[in-house]
């Protein structure tokens, strides 16, 4: 799957739908935007064109952070986090 855009610089923004999961799931959001940055492409889990899974391992947390968003032309949007217990 090809990212069009830059992620190390492009801005993201946040669907409200994630505030509201984020104290019932107790993530991080600067964990959020270092998994989009960084994070693997999960092929398995993206919906081409646009909609795309990140996932990253976070060690001396020791959870995976697995992060959907959508791509758009010069904005990455956040529609949802999970965590999972370990790798």
């Amino acid at each position: 799957m090809d990212v069009r855009v830059d992620r190390k610089e492009v801005e993201i923004t946040f669907d409200p739908h994630v505030f509201v999961r984020q104290t019932e799931r107790n993530f991080d959001i600067d964990f959020v935007e270092e998994t989009i940055r960084t994070g693997d492409l999960n092929q398995e889990k993206s919906q081409p064109p646009n909609k795309i899974c990140f996932t990253k391992y976070h060690g001396k947390e020791k959870y995976t952070y697995v992060v959907i968003a959508i791509i758009h032309n010069d904005f990455i949007e956040v529609k949802t986090v999970w965590l999972q217990q370990g790798r």
